[in-house]
This record gives structure tokens, sequence and C-alpha cells, in this order.
């Protein structure tokens, strides 16, 4: 029996592994029946551990060759229902494998190989041996290379198969180690084709396709096929001649219907599927007649095969032609109009193809609409005089439809027509002759004018004409020159061959052009630039027309220039720079050192345009400029681009160029230093900063990547690019920003989920990775490979923080752009920027969230103070708890006479709180359990550990729980429970804020008792506070000897006007106190000054002033008392800023001291003072009145007259 592979291997196994066991362990026998039970369990595990190994390994090498037998019979079923065989050759071109299929498609043993070698040439027909030989050759020299092949061979039955074949040398493949070739039978295919090519033979007409590629004229495009007898019977030409030359149909074609012919196959591929007919005159290659024919034209815009339909129609179009009236058939336009009524009533083809109209359009005008304005009253005037039957008259101006104007001869012919008088007229277009006719004038009058000589001769050479500037350049007149030849110009410096060179040239029909060294008329020598050219009449020559140019000075100019480029180019080639010299867009001149920085030769540089030698990024810009300096206008004179060299590299250079001129054009000459390395360098540093820049616009993690990224991108010139975050305590990965195609690419959740060598993977074990081709690299995720669009390199760049790398900085370029090694630096220099920044923002987060969750127990602790509500507090309470991401809260209280727990609160439940369990029991449950125990009761999965309410758990679909109790001096006071629907998954921070919250919530319970005698001392305290404060205003009284209850009635006074001006309640305990002690800084004055009973001396009123500042010194150190100090300190500023201490004007002086100011003075001058009586209260209205805007806000004046009359 034989056994399967799989059983061999792992019974092989077992049976070595026993014998080493044996060799290993000497006397195991012996061992498994020793006395000591560790012994016999030692041997008896090494030998289950055996058996169960080789059971493992049974069960791989089994699942293998299953998975192997599955792919081996799904390939085997793919070549046996397929009409394509495959063999492998070895180098020689035998035979190694053969398809299964074979026999099905060829009848051959797909097995015979394996009896007696077969080569593949032995199946190949006779007549191919020697091209398949060489096909054969061709695949062994191009190794990895796909080449196509159509051949016939020989199946096994003798008959002749057409296939094609396709090859490829995998022969330093080591998994494939051989020639492979697949052929496709297709001898159905080529008998098909044979079978239409009779049926279209025997057609009448001519059929024909041709291929019309993109951006190609339709009418021009090469003919794939054209019926081979039609073309001889029907055109009179060879087929082959048609599928040669596109062009060769259409020159056969008449001048005439050649535009219609190629509008109608233009309109045939601009229509698809639409058939276009054209009928139009042909030259019959045989019978030299021209022939009519109809064209069916239609365009298939999937295949782009225009296929067409010729047949002849010169019988039914000669039918026609008999029956076409003479008037139609002139080529001159002609018309017949109503002499009454101008009207036409009849136009021939030639006028409406010379006017433009349509015969419709013509029959609905007048004679005069075809007249310009300035010509109608003209017409008028001639159509009223007496008229001969036949008369011809002109020039006269007529315009054609598309507004062109053209003069006519008119020849008329009156006539009756359709019982009615009318002319009949032949236009005849004169305008090419009058314009030749000026043309010929102004040819006269320029060649008189012209600065060059100009001379006409007779075909033996005698002068017949010559301008002035002849006479002007050999100073000969035309008298002096007339009927001699120009050898009286002969200097003797020309050998006797050099004129018979020229006679040659100009008698063989041929324009001479060259210089030649003449003498003038006063013996001078001057050297001219002549061309002579023949004038023909006829056929024959009869004239020659020489223009002649002194260049004297042009010769001695050259000369200067020769010698100053050989000064030019040794300086140039000795320059420590690239210097360059580009004309009309291509380098004329280049040093060494362009080809040493590029890595071109000159030949190189010289074939193509400059502008391809630029950085793509920098090609528009450099174009631009130099274009423009080319013109002559202002560009900047030196700037800095980059360049791309042979090699592929990238080189910035420092540019310098100016314009000059070469040969009389215009030309660019620029000298450029190689910068790169300092120019890399610089563009790092700018980046650095402008992305560090933009990584603090924003505090938020999101808004400061997407500003980073975009700021990268920039930098990096990307338009691709990506910022994924990596937790490296947990693995998990996410997208912080994405830009372009890679938003379209999900980011797996862990690094683990994708290629463990891919892109993303490398770089976060720190390495800087490049990929010329994204799409096509193996290191890119499977899942994302499929959504990189082709044609795009990449980079992935490890976000460092220190040396932990905490994301991936992904950059994209288009091709054929890939970064250079600057650029991968500086991509690196960015990443570990950007890694920085994160780290710092996540600590900020941090940071936020424990400010957050103080911020929290900062607020339980002010709902305690602020309300005696116990279960206001335990709301608050519960909102906060209810901030961090559990999904449910309840609290409950203890009640120590029940031994139990009682709801009190709950948030975040499905049911309603009517339906929540309201009492457990001490030790029921879990929370029951954390209040018996006094410790945390952590529940991770409450299916497993339902608690004492299963079903309620169960609907409310719990999956955790935390339980804690609430202790504050040893004493039990409840227990706060925390749900989530999923898996318990807060962080150990949101942990520690749980349990500061429990800790806080305790306190909260234990002080709600306490908290009315805390209250209750505050107000006592407070009253302590304004007993003070009437103490110091008393005193302040008594010492300054002020009317009794001064304090008093300004403090209720001002409380009253503060009111009536809006000022908010919580603001009136502050305003109260301030003026309860608005003079307490007297106290510091001394009795000399404070109780003088005359008038204070300068100096005494400049200590008196300073009481209000007194005043600030002493309160603004009491906390109490600093919202206060806005009275005692500028209650005596005034509103235009005369006041003191500190000059404050208008609204710079505080409200309540504006307030306090108006009632201040009002209660002085209605009060007794020692120097004067009270005013009455009118009068002292009166005065504030007065005062209003100068020394008192208006405002508030204005309310205070309100409140006292309100009062009267």
């Amino acid at each position: 029996m034989r056994l399967p592979g799989g059983l061999k291997v792992a019974l092989g196994y077992v049976v070595f592994a026993f014998f080493w066991f044996y060799i290993s362990h000497p006397g195991p026998l012996r061992l498994l029946s020793a006395s000591e039970p560790q012994v016999r369990l030692q041997v008896l595990t090494g030998l289950l551990f055996i058996l169960l190994s080789g059971v493992l390994i049974y069960l791989v090498t089994w699942q293998e060759e299953r998975r192997l037998r599955t792919t081996g019979r799904f390939f085997q079923a793919l070549t046996e229902n397929s009409r394509e065989v495959i063999y492998l050759l070895d180098g020689k071109g035998y035979l190694r494998y053969a398809s299964p299929n074979v026999r099905a498609v060829l009848g051959y043993d797909p097995e015979g190989y394996r009896r007696a070698p077969i080569h593949a040439l032995d199946f190949v027909h006779p007549e191919d041996r020697t091209y398949a030989e060489a096909a054969l050759e061709n695949l062994l020299r191009h190794p990895g290379e796909t080449q196509e092949y159509r051949l016939r061979i020989l199946d096994a039955w003798g008959r002749v198969r057409a296939v094609r074949v396709w090859g490829r040398n995998l022969l330093k493949d080591r998994a494939v180690q051989g020639v492979v070739l697949n052929l496709r039978d297709e001898t159905e295919l080529e008998e098909e084709r044979a079978r239409l090519k009779g049926v279209l033979e025997a057609l009448p007409g001519q059929v024909y396709q041709a291929r019309v590629e993109e951006g190609q004229d339709p009418a021009y495009a090469p003919l794939v096929y054209a019926a081979p007898r039609q073309a001889e019977a029907l055109l009179g030409y060879p087929a082959e001649a048609l599928l040669q030359d596109p062009a060769f149909y259409f020159a056969q074609v008449h001048p005439e219907d050649r535009k219609g012919l190629e509008e109608a196959v233009r309109r045939a591929v601009a229509e698809p599927g639409r058939l276009q007919v054209c009928t139009y005159r042909f030259r019959h290659g045989k019978k030299g007649a021209w022939v009519w024919l109809r064209d069916t034209v239609s365009y298939d815009a999937q295949t782009r095969l225009l296929t067409g339909y010729t047949f002849d129609v010169t019988e039914e179009v000669e039918k026609e032609e008999r029956f076409r009236l003479l008037f139609q058939a002139h080529p001159l336009p002609m018309w017949v109009y109503d002499l009454q009524t101008l009207r036409f009533l009849e136009v021939n083809e030639a006028a409406v193809r010379k006017y433009g109209y349509t015969r419709e359009e013509f029959l609905s005008m007048t004679l005069l609409q075809i007249q310009p304005e300035k010509e109608r009253l003209r017409l008028l005037e001639d159509l009223k005089r007496p008229r001969p039957p036949l008369q011809t008259s002109g020039p006269w101006t007529h315009r054609l439809k598309d507004g062109r104007e053209i003069q006519v001869e008119i020849h008329s012919h009156l006539l009756s027509y359709a019982g009615r008088e009318a002319a009949l007229v032949v236009a005849l277009d004169v305008t090419e002759k009058l314009r030749a006719e000026a043309t010929q004038r102004l040819l006269q009058r320029a060649l008189e004018a012209a600065s060059e000589a100009v001379v006409l001769t007779d075909r033996e050479g005698r002068i017949e004409w010559v301008n002035p500037a002849f006479t002007r350049l050999t100073g000969y007149g035309a008298e002096e020159a007339l009927g001699k030849t120009p050898r009286i110009l002969k200097s003797g410096l020309h050998p006797l061959e050099f004129y018979q060179a020229l006679w040659a040239t100009i008698l063989s029909g041929k324009v001479w052009k060259g210089e030649i060294i003449n003498r003038r008329k006063d013996g001078t020598l001057y050297t001219e630039r002549m061309s002579i050219t023949p004038v023909t009449e006829e056929g024959e020559i009869r004239h020659f027309v020489a223009v002649k140019r002194d260049i004297t000075e042009e010769k001695a100019r050259e000369e200067a220039v020769r010698e100053s480029e050989a000064l030019f180019r040794t300086l140039a080639e000795t320059a420590p720079a690239l210097i360059l010299l580009w004309q009309e867009e291509r380098l004329v001149f280049a040093n060494s050192m362009a080809e040493a920085l590029t890595g071109y030769t000159r030949e190189e540089l010289t074939e193509r345009p400059i502008w391809e030698f630029v950085h793509p990024l920098d090609r528009a810009l450099v174009r631009e400029r130099g274009l423009a300096r080319v013109r002559g206008e202002a560009v900047p004179g030196r700037y800095t681009f980059r360049i791309l060299t042979k090699g592929g590299g990238v080189r910035w250079l420092d540019y310098s160029a100016a314009r000059v001129e070469v040969g009389g054009k215009p030309a660019v000459l620029g000298v450029a230093l190689d910068i790169t390395e300092d120019r890399e360098r610089q563009l790092s540093l700018e980046a650095f900063a402008r992305v560090s820049l933009a990584l603090r616009q924003s505090e938020e993690l999101k808004e400061m990547l997407a500003s980073g990224l975009k700021a990268t991108l920039q930098a990096m010139e990307a338009p691709v690019g990506s910022l994924l975050l990596y937790d490296p305590t947990t693995g998990h990965l996410e997208e912080g920003a994405s830009e372009g195609w890679l938003k379209e690419i999900p980011t797996p959740p862990r690094v683990g989920e994708g290629v463990e060598e891919g892109l993303v993977s490398r770089a976060l074990r720190g390495e800087v990775v490049v990929s010329p081709d994204l799409k096509n690299d193996p290191r890119v995720r499977p899942g994302a490979r499929a959504l990189v669009p082709e044609g795009w390199s990449g980079l992935a760049v490890p976000l460092l923080a220190g040396r932990q790398a905490v994301g991936v900085l992904t950059l994209a370029w288009p091709h054929p752009r890939t970064p250079t090694p600057p650029e991968v630096e500086r991509a690196a220099l960015l990443g570990e920027a950007i890694g920085n920044a994160l780290r710092r923002a996540t600590l900020r987060k941090k940071l936020a969230r424990r400010v957050e969750h103080l911020e929290s127990l900062r607020a339980i602790d002010q709902a305690i103070v602020a309300s005696l509500d116990l279960r206001f507090t335990l709301e608050v309470f519960l909102n906060e708890a209810f901030r961090l991401p559990v999904d449910a809260v309840a609290l409950f209280l203890y009640r120590k006479e029940e031994r139990a727990l009682f709801l009190e609160g709950a948030k975040g439940f499905l049911s309603p709180k009517e339906r929540l369990p309201q009492r457990v029991g001490l030790g029921e449950g879990h929370v029951g359990r954390a209040a018996l125990e006094g410790k945390e009761v952590h529940v991770q999965d409450l299916a497993e550990s339902p608690g004492a309410h299963p079903q309620f758990t169960l609907e409310e679909g719990l999956v955790s729980e935390r339980a804690y109790p609430l202790f504050a001096k040893g004493r039990l006071l409840g227990v706060l429970a925390a749900f989530t629907r999923r898996p318990w998954d807060l962080a150990p921070e949101e942990e520690e804020f749980l349990e500061a919250l429990v800790g806080q919530g305790a306190v909260a319970l234990d002080n709600a008792l306490t908290f009315q005698e805390l209250q209750r001392k505050s107000l006592e305290l407070e009253a302590a506070y304004d007993l003070t404060l009437w103490g110091w205003a008393k005193a302040v009284e008594l010492r300054d000897q002020e009317t009794a209850g001064h304090t008093e009635r300004v403090t209720s006074l001002t409380l009253r006007l503060a009111r009536a001006l809006g000022v908010p309640e919580e603001e009136l305990e502050h305003l109260r106190r301030g003026a309860i002690l608005h003079d307490v800084g007297k106290i510091a004055i001394p009795d000399a000054i404070l109780l003088k009973p005359g008038p204070l001396t300068e100096e005494e009123w400049a200590v008196m002033k300073r009481h209000p500042v007194y005043a600030h010194e002493w309160l603004s150190g009491i906390p109490f008392l600093r919202k206060a100090l806005e009275i005692p300190y500028a209650h005596h500023e005034r509103w235009d800023g005369s006041g003191y201490p500190r000059g404050l004007k208008g609204e710079a002086i505080p409200l309540s001291a504006r307030i306090f100011a108006v009632v201040d003075v009002y209660d002085a001058l209605t009060s007794d003072r020692p120097y004067r009586k009270a005013w009455p209260k009118e009068k002292a209205l009166a005065y504030l009145e007065e005062e209003a805007g100068r020394l008192f806000d208006p405002e508030v004046v204005r309310a205070f007259l309100e409140l006292m009359k309100g009062e009267a």
C-alpha cells in the first residue's frame, strides 16, 4: 500500500526522534520501570511529545499537499478547457512540458516528450521553419522579454494550422528555468478572413477600411484594406498604390470635389454610426478621364475603423448633366433680375458659391443688397440711364455674405423672363486683376526705393534696368549701365572658373547666391552679397534679376567677432562656472563645466530645447523669463533654479543672464554657479521653520496636524501626503491628516494588520523608506495597493519623538519625479519636527484632561458650598461622573438603621428610574458587596456574574461594572456604581479621576450636615466686617467734624442712584462698602491741615489731595475690599479731567466713583458746615445740572435729577 507523502514524513520524524531519545537517555525501558515517579513521568512526557509532534507534522504536510492538489486541479481545468496551448522549452528548444489540452487542440500526446526528445521546431511547417528558427534564437537572446510571432504548424493529422505564438525567455528564473510558449490556434479565424475577402472581391464596388488614430485627419488616415480587383477596374490603380500613400487617392479627385469628399469623411468620424454619402469626380488611372464615383462612408468609434463603399455613377451623372441648364453650368456667377423691382429671379451655382448665399436667400433679395451702401446710389443712377441690349460696366464693388468685398466687371443682356422685363448678368471677378495691377505698381515703386541694388538683364547678360540703389553702390548711372554687361564691375580677383560656375548655375534655371568682390566706377573695391534669379517665359529663360548688397563693413565686423569669439571660448573653458549661450530655445555653446555638471555631452545638450534640462517645477518660470529676455523685456538678471542631470540627479544653480546679439539675432548668455549644497541646507532650514510655525498655529491636535501636513507638502513640493499616528503601548494606528488620493486609502487599526515588512512597519522601526513605484511595490499593503494610482513614487518617514516613533509621514509624487537624497534627508528632519510637536501636543492633551478633571472636582466643591440641598449636590456629582466614558451611573445611600442601600440618583439607564433597583441589602450583589467589604468591586463581564438583578442587567445591555464604596471619617455613606455597555476600557488617568470623584462625593455627603453651621458663621463674619468699616467711617467723621450722619446718607443715596442706573445687584455690595470708606484716607492727614479753619495753602492742599492715595495704599492689600476701592480712590476725579489724584477724564473714571461724586457733592452742599450754611435743595440740584458735562457725568446727573424729582 502506498502511503501519503505527509504520513511518510511524520513517520520518519517519529522514528528518528525515538532513536535520538533512545541514545540520549540510555535504558529508557529501564527508566520506565524505575521506582521514582518523577523519572517515569519525564520519560512518558518525552515519548508523548514525540508522538504529538509527529501528528502535528502529518496534519501540516497533509494540508499543504491538499492545497497543492487543489491548485493543480484548478490549473489543469484551465488548460484543458482553453484553446491556447502552453509549452515549456529548455535552452536548446526541446520540450520540457506540454499542457494537457495539446491532445484536444493539436492531437499530440502531452506526455510524448517524456518518452523521446521532441524539438519545438519539429511541429513547424517546412516553409516557416527558417522564420521559426530565427524567432527561437531571438527569444534566447532577449531573456525576460515577451515576443509575439505568427506562423504555421502541422497538427497530428497533418493539417496546417495558423497559430499566434507568445514567447518569454525565463531561463534565468529559478522557479521556471525555461522558455514559455503560448500558442493560440487562429486557423478558423484565417479561414473566415479568406471567406470575407472572397465576398468583398465579388462585390461590384470598391470596399475599403482605414484606421483613424487620435488627433489624425480622418480624410488622410492610412488604409488598412482595399479590394484589389475593384481598385484596378473601378479606379484604374493597383490597391498597393492606395495602401501606401493616403494622399494618393485625394490627388486623383477633382479639385472642385476634393473638399466635399474630405468633409464627408470627417463628418462620418464626427458622427459615428451615421452614413455619409458623397458624389465626386475621379481621374481614372487607365482611361485618363474623369469618372463619377459615389462613396458611402461609416465610422465605428469602438474599433476606430472607417469603412467605405465606392461605386461608379458616371452614367447617372452624365444623364443629369445633359439636362442641366447652360445657365447653371456656366463657370462665372450669373443671375437674372427684375428691371422694375431689382429682385433676383434666378441665380446659377457659380453665383451661390461665389457670394455665399443659398439659392433661396438670393431669390428673397434685391440687387441693392449685394452692393455696399456707398455704391447703391451710383447703381440706381446708372439703372435710370438708357441702356443698350448688351452692356459692359464696372468695376463695381459687391459684398459677399461673409462681409468680404470683391471687384466685379458686369456684362448684362436685356431679355424677357417669365413675362417680365429682366436682365441677364454675368459677373466677372476682377479683384485679383486689380490687385495685381496695384501690386505691380507698388513693386515698381518698391524696387526703385529699395536699399539693395537690383539689376535686370537679358539672357546674354546685357543690362536692361537698374534701380537708384545700383548707382549708389557702383557709381554708374542708369544711362551708363544700360546696354552693358556686369563685366564693367569686374575686379579681376576671381578666377575664370568662378564666373563659369556662376553662369552654369543660372543657365540651368537655378538661383545663384554668393559673395563677390567688385570694383566701383571710382576704382575702389567692395564686397557684395548677390543673388541671381532666372526669369522664365513659356518655359525658356528670358531674363536674370540680380540683387546686390554691400557687405564690406559686415565682413570686417565678422572678422572682429571671430577674434572675440576665440577669446570668449578660451575664458569660458577655463572658468570655474557653467557658461552657456542659447538662441531660439537651443544651446549654441556650453563650456566643459556644463558637461561635467549635467553629465551630458555637448552634442546631447544641443539636441534638445534648453528647457528640457530644467527641473519640471521651475521650467515654466525659467522659460518665461528667458523668452522675455530675448524679447528685450525687463526681467531679473539673477535668480536660482534647478536642473536635471543625466543620471537623474537635481542640482541648484545661481544663474545670471544677459541678452546679446549673435548673427544678427537675439541670444542669451548665461553664467551659473553650482549652489546645490548651500541651497539644500537653506531649503531644509526654511522647511523646518515653515512646518514648525504651522504646528504652532493651533493647540487642537487635528488642526495642528492638518496645518503641519499642508506646510510639509508645500516644503517638499508633494501633491499627496498623510500623517499616521501610532501608540507604541497599544500598537494602535490612526490617520491624523491626509491630502490627495491618500484620503481614499483606509488606515489599518493596528500595525500588524498588513505586510509586516511594509512601508509603515519599516518607518515605525526608524527607517526612511523610498519607493520608486508605489503601485508595484510589494511593501505596500495588498489592500491599499489596489487604491494606489499608476505612476507615483513615494516616501515613508518615521515621526520621531526622541528615539521613539510616534507616527509616520507619507509623501507621494507623480512620475517621473522620485525623491532625491537631499529631499529624503529634508523629509526626515520634518518628520522629527512633527514627531516632537506631536509628543508635546499629547502631553498638553493629557494635562488638559487632568485640568478638566480637577475643574470637575472643583465644580462639585462649589456645588456643595453653594447649596444646602443635598439632592442638587448629588445631581452635580452624577453629572460630573457621567462626563467619563461610562454609559450609566447610579448612587446608593446607606441607611444604618435598615442596614440597606437606597437609590438616590441615576443617569444613562434606558429604563425609567422607578424600574431601577431601589433597595440593595448589605452584601447583596456587587453594590452590597462593595458596601459590606469596604473596597471596590470590579466586574469585567456581567454576563458571567450578573449580580443581584440579572434580568435588569440583561435588559439594559450592561457589560462591565465598577462599584465604589463612599466612606468619610470611617463611616459608610453609600456606593457609586458605574456601568459600560462594552468591555471596560477607561484610561488610567480616567480611573484615577473616578476614584477622586468617589472621595469627593463622600466628602460632600459628610459635609452636608455641617454646611448650615458654616454658613451661619460666614454671615456673622460678614457682619463683623461691616461693623469694622462703619467704625472706620465714624472715626473719620468725628476727626473731620463732618455733619453727623454724612456717611449713612451718602451710602443710602448712592445705592438708590446706582439701582436707577441699572448697576447689577451683585456689584451694589462693593459699591456700599466703597461709600462707607470714601474718606478713610483722611486719617493720614495731619490735624493742622485737616482741622484748619481757614483756607489751605498750596502745599497744604497738595497734602490734602493725597488722602485718596492713602486709602488705596491701605486697603488694596485686603482682598475683601479690593473691588470697593474705586470710590475711595477716584471719587474726587472730575469729568473734564480737573480732579485728583490721577486726573482721570470721562469714562476712564470708574462708574461707581462717578455716581458717588454726584451724591457726595449734593450732600455736602445741602449740609451745614462751620464755614457756611446749607444750600437749599433746588439750588444744589441746579448747581449739579449746570456742572453736568464739565465736572460730572451728564448721564449720572440726569438720573440723579430724575431720582430727586420722584422723591419730591
